[in-house]
């Protein structure tokens, strides 16, 4: 009897210590879930502060300097844009006509 008293005793502190280890790292799982959660809603945070926009004068700028150095040609025209001496070009009529 004495010893069946004792086996009870040393299982049931068997079992309550399983259940406190799988407690404890359920705890430890939902920390970690919790924290990766407050991780993303800091950066989600920052970045909602911290936007980055267009620096239109530089774009401007940059755009100005380009079509100066005959990259703005079209397929029609070629690099070196449309001829201003010839053509249809300085005509006031429609058309060019």
């Amino acid at each position: 009897m004495a010893f069946s008293a004792i086996g009870g005793t040393v299982l049931g502190g068997i079992y309550q210590g399983e259940k406190s280890r799988k407690a404890q790292k359920k705890a430890q799982r939902k920390a970690a879930s919790d924290a990766e959660a407050a991780r993303r809603q800091a950066d989600r945070e920052f970045n909602r502060a911290n936007q980055k926009s267009p620096n239109v004068a530089a774009l401007t700028k940059r755009n100005k300097a380009s079509s100066k150095s005959g990259v703005s040609g079209t397929f029609l025209t070629g690099n070196q844009g449309a001829p201003t001496n010839s053509g249809m070009l300085g005509r006031t009529t429609l058309l060019g006509g």
